[in-house]
């Protein structure tokens, strides 16, 4: 009987602690709520996040497409008409182009050479033409280093025979219009100074 009773103890199971038994089905069920809950829950924050950038990336670019042709266009010039000089006169001397914008804001100023063969040519009576290109007050746009470029005016002075001047201002690169007018009279107010014309009517 003795030997029975140890044989049916030693078979017997360990008992389980109650309060650990009792928790396994909870943590089950919490298990089966929250682990399918993480995944979803991580998706749509993360949905939510892409949702909140999408207007921020698009505002950004709005911004970049916005300022990057104004930036541009206040650093360089503004497209103008290709300058067009009145040709010189049959049989005429070539007198020259001064261009006082060319290497803006470094200008060389012009020597005394220049206007004299205009001067020459029409107490001669002679066929010339001479264009100076002088600066204006309006802004045209930037260099590269920044300084304002001024828009150009182009004065044509064209001798077309004894006492006959014809001067042509094209303002359109500041602008303005095309005016030409015919002068009888020519004077240089100084050897470097441009020259004066005198009896002038609308042509």
């Amino acid at each position: 009987m003795a030997t029975k009773g140890a044989d049916e103890s030693s078979s017997e199971k360990p008992a389980q602690h109650p309060r650990k038994s009792a928790r396994l089905p909870l943590l089950r069920h919490l298990q089966e709520r929250l682990l399918p809950w993480r995944p979803m829950q991580r998706g749509r924050l993360r949905g939510r996040i892409l949702a909140a950038l999408v207007p921020v990336v698009l505002f950004a670019g709005a911004c970049g497409a916005t300022a990057s042709p104004s930036t541009a266009a206040s650093r360089s010039p503004r497209p103008t008409p290709a300058p067009v000089y009145p040709p010189v006169p049959a049989g005429g001397t070539d007198c020259g182009i001064y261009d006082a914008i060319r290497g803006w804001p470094t200008t060389i100023a012009p020597g005394p050479t220049i206007y004299a063969c205009l001067a020459h040519a029409f107490m001669s009576g002679r066929p010339a033409r001479l264009v100076l290109i002088s600066p204006s007050s309006v802004d045209s746009g930037r260099t590269s280093d920044g300084y304002p470029v001024p828009a150009a005016i182009l004065v044509t002075y064209r001798v077309l025979g004894p006492g006959r001047l014809q001067v042509t201002t094209d303002r359109r690169h500041a602008g303005g219009s095309v005016t030409t007018r015919n002068c009888t009279g020519l004077s240089l107010p100084a050897p470097a100074s441009p020259p004066a014309p005198s009896g002038c009517e609308p042509g």
